[in-house]
């Protein structure tokens, strides 16, 4: 997959604190969107610029961590029966299931030099922690980069150190379909201990699921908001 190129996006920036800009832009696919975040992080060290962007899940696709394979990470069979194709990020974690009703923030920023992986996760979960307490839903940082509704996953982040930047970017589950997440994906190979064995059906939560009827743009908003108090 090649970078596409970044231009202008289609809904200016939002100046946040300390220059943060904030841009709410998704791509037609997953494989662009990811792309993009890739761009964005290979001209941050060059730009100097500190973007979140924010960014909805369209077609169905899976998306592997950089060290994922397709054969171990993937019901193969099962997602060429449904037509869902498969893409690599470049950040570390497990694989995860784009769909519409995956929201989707990413963090790119000239890298400051100081290598503290969990620092930089603790950025990503504080971030989505913060937005869903504007949803009205509490929420914690669980295992090294998830964020967790008591014992439920909501949330999943992932990052990398390249181009002399930093990537950090998560996921949140609005309204994802959940018994597709459980068809299309095998067990992952390493889990958190708080998962303790169990199915994606078992283990994760969404939004709808939780009865919170968030539009996408209050989901947005509640992003941008908790960006100006953290990034």
């Amino acid at each position: 997959m090649q970078p596409t190129s970044v231009a202008v996006s289609p809904k200016p920036p939002v100046r946040g604190s300390a220059g943060l800009e904030v841009i709410r832009w998704s791509e037609p696919t997953v494989e662009m969107n990811l792309a993009v975040d890739e761009r964005l992080a290979q001209e941050a060290a060059r730009t100097g610029r500190r973007i979140l962007r924010l960014w909805w899940g369209s077609g169905t696709t899976a998306v592997l961590g950089c060290g994922d394979k397709p054969e171990v990470a993937l019901n193969l069979g099962e997602c060429r029966r449904r037509g869902i194709g498969y893409a690599k990020r470049v950040t570390g974690g497990g694989t995860v299931l784009q769909t519409p009703g995956v929201f989707n923030y990413s963090y790119t920023a000239p890298d400051p030099g100081r290598f503290d992986m969990q620092r930089v996760f603790e950025q990503g979960t504080r971030l989505v922690v913060r937005a869903l307490a504007q949803l009205g839903v509490r929420a914690q940082q669980r295992g090294t980069s998830d964020v967790a509704i008591g014992d439920l996953k909501i949330s999943g982040n992932a990052q990398a150190r390249k181009w002399r930047a930093v990537l950090l970017h998560g996921t949140l589950l609005v309204g994802a379909d959940v018994e597709l997440m459980e068809a299309a994906l095998r067990h992952p190979r390493k889990e958190p201990e708080y998962r303790r064995g169990r199915s994606h059906r078992d283990f994760v939560v969404t939004l709808a699921q939780l009865g919170v009827g968030a539009t996408d743009a209050e989901v947005e908003s509640a992003f941008v908001m908790a960006a100006a108090d953290l990034l």
